[in-house]
């Protein structure tokens, strides 16, 4: 009998708060780590992370004699001795096929907060770098992700779910445009470098605002970047002065720790208390450490609001949902087929190693003492007749 099952066990936007998945976030510098530690875990054969500001999953292929969330538990009680065990029912857990169909509508942006993003493939993309370059996959996880990309590339290019703004740094310029109407020429502040805060200045700096600055822990990174929009970078001391400046604030930084504190925001108040300022707080965990609603002149919006902003823009998409999965039903029948291949494999049930460290074990001895061309030619031939046995055990296995 199949003693192994593709696995995916996550939390996201949908079976969880902000709060909640906050604490599970692994950064792009812990990746690495992360998925090394995970892939290490006594009965884990391949495994990826995928961990974005809306979700943490992990997918593995792991042994029938545990359960998913316990080998996850164990995870974060090594990786950061985090206790996870109270955050039980916020997890999803789906195997074999279902993990599949999960990945394919994750790719294709069915699953995303904001319907059809593009920016999830990119995600997609780099978790499964990190972990190949960790060596943690293996042919199911390679072959699940490769039909992952191809199945959201299809959706965007024949489908309507591509179509307009649909990534959360859109959203929250649109969100952002539509509460700063009234304002004339604002000065914007953007803390933090990557591709949500280019994406968001970008998709700024074709209207008639004012300056744009930018901020970040290692200041030459903000002058170089500030340079593409002609403007000034600054590093993270002079974020409080440059705060007084500004009429929008837009963050989204990688930090663990609250980059603008409740103690900055009081000040700002009580030094300049005519001063209106809003906050887009894009990061996860949070930038802002303030409540909400603690101060009458400060707005402070963060990805839960741009979730009910991403509700009302979304008509288009939703008609194409029908279309994408389709796309996504027929790429999950092949991918089913493949695998259920792959389950019958003994190589893949542990028979390849057992018959491949019997050949070892036998003829190892012998082989020291040859020359390196025949016993390499000798290995060859052994490697092929553990195929061809293997082989013939399958042909017996699917005939029984």
């Amino acid at each position: 009998s199949i003693n192994w099952q593709l696995v995916v066990c996550g939390i996201n936007h949908k079976s969880s708060t902000l709060e909640e998945r906050e604490k599970l976030q692994i950064t792009k510098d812990d990746l690495a780590r992360a998925n090394s530690l995970f892939g290490k875990l006594s009965d884990v054969r391949e495994s990826a992370i995928l961990s974005t500001c809306n979700r943490v999953e992990f997918y593995f292929v792991a042994f029938k004699k545990r359960e998913p969330f316990e080998i996850v538990e164990e995870f974060y009680s090594q990786f950061n001795k985090q206790k996870i065990s109270d955050l039980a029912d916020k997890f999803y857990i789906k195997k074999n096929k279902h993990t599949a169909d999960h990945q394919f509508r994750v790719a294709a942006g069915i699953d995303s907060m904001v319907l059809g993003e593009n920016q999830i493939i990119g995600q997609m993309k780099d978790a499964y770098s990190s972990t190949c370059a960790v060596r943690t996959t293996g042919k199911v996880i390679h072959r699940l992700f490769h039909q992952s990309f191809r199945v959201g590339k299809l959706v965007r290019t024949d489908t309507e779910m591509g179509k307009g703004s649909c990534s959360i740094s859109s959203a929250a310029v649109g969100l952002l445009k539509s509460k700063i109407s009234d304002l004339k020429k604002p000065n914007f502040l953007f803390v933090g470098i990557n591709q949500m805060i280019s994406m968001a200045a970008s998709n700024l700096i074709k209207d008639n605002y004012g300056k744009l600055v930018f901020v970040n822990r290692t200041e030459q990174k903000a002058i170089t970047f500030a340079e593409k929009f002609g403007s000034a970078g600054f590093g993270l001391g002079r974020l409080e002065e440059l705060l007084i400046e500004a009429d929008v604030v837009i963050t989204c930084t990688g930090s663990t720790m609250p980059i603008i504190s409740s103690e900055m925001l009081t000040r700002l108040t009580k030094n300049n208390p005519d001063k209106k300022t809003i906050i887009v707080d894009m990061a996860i965990p949070r930038d802002v450490e303030a409540n909400k609603n603690s101060y009458p002149n400060i707005t402070i919006l963060d990805i839960e609001d741009i979730h009910q902003y991403v509700k009302t823009q979304q008509a288009i998409r939703e008609k194409a949902i029908p279309q994408a999965e389709e796309i996504i039903n027929r790429k999950l029948d092949e991918f089913a087929y493949w695998f259920k291949q792959v389950r019958q494999e003994p190589i893949y049930n542990g028979l390849g190693e057992a018959f491949d460290s019997v050949y070892q074990h036998e003829l190892g001895i012998l082989f020291e003492n040859l020359e390196p061309n025949l016993r390499k030619q000798l290995e060859k031939a052994g490697k092929i007749m553990v195929k061809k046995m293997l082989t013939l055990k399958i042909n017996e296995n699917n005939n029984s």
